[in-house]
């Protein structure tokens, strides 16, 4: 006998199975990203249809069986549909789909990240930012829901507040001048420092508030890009798509 689960999130992506299926990844905030096969989705004329797709957000009823979970019904309460509408958003999308299914599992809570990817998603059908900046946003946000962000309010040798002028990408900071002498790091514009603090202690939803003039961007890009894949060593298949954009 199956049991009935009902839970909000969303579709991260979606593989056929067999003739009329889909298989189907949800990141939910229940409980964190589940696969969930979709009998019969794949004709148009079948009821979850619009829900089996990548990109929808919504509730999901799911009954779940001893080896399989499937969705019994779905109420949509955004397709995002414009995010498959230009080669360019796919990409980012896509990225950003993998991220998420990178650094979450089954059965913890995912509120978080569930929350971060909805908002990208506003941020990129709405085009609030340069997709690189948004891009580079939230690979920052995702490693500080991960517990891997970067401390720029302190020292991460001394624990000081003041003159933060250096940052070490192996000690996951910001240095200070005394002790520059015994680490090695780079300088960091005092612009780019702001954004790091700004990203770092706001709420959740004023991430995609601000833009950069093109030389602050640059090198927060540069720290950010650079930062990600030290901490990161995966290797993400939907990034080889961003760079042919």
């Amino acid at each position: 006998m199956s049991n009935i689960l009902k839970v909000s999130g969303i579709v991260l992506s979606v593989y056929p199975l067999g003739e009329n299926d889909k298989n189907l990844t949800i990141l939910t905030k229940e409980r964190g990203k589940i696969q969930v096969v979709s009998r019969g989705c794949r004709r148009t004329s079948h009821p979850l249809f619009a829900a089996s797709n990548e990109y929808v957000y919504g509730e999901f009823v799911i009954a779940e069986g001893r080896v399989m979970k499937y969705l019994n019904s779905a109420e949509i309460h955004m397709s995002f549909s414009n995010l498959r509408e230009s080669f360019e958003s796919i990409c980012y999308s896509s990225y950003f789909c993998e991220l998420a299914s990178y650094f979450t599992m089954e059965g913890q809570e995912e509120k978080d990240i569930l929350n971060l990817l909805y908002l990208t998603f506003l941020a990129l059908g709405k085009k609030l930012l340069p997709y690189p900046l948004i891009r580079r946003i939230f690979e920052l946000k995702i490693l500080q829901c991960h517990g891997m962000g970067i401390q720029s309010f302190f020292c991460v040798h001394c624990g000081k507040t003041e003159k933060l002028r250096y940052f070490s990408f192996e000690e996951g900071g910001v240095i200070c001048d005394d002790c520059r002498q015994i680490a090695e790091g780079r300088e960091i514009d005092p612009q780019v420092l702001y954004v790091l603090q700004f990203l770092g202690s706001c709420r959740i939803n004023e991430i995609y508030s601000f833009t950069l003039k093109d030389e602050i961007f640059l090198e927060f890009e540069w720290i950010v890009k650079r930062f990600f894949k030290t901490h990161v060593e995966h290797r993400f298949r939907s990034e080889q798509m961003l760079e042919m954009v």
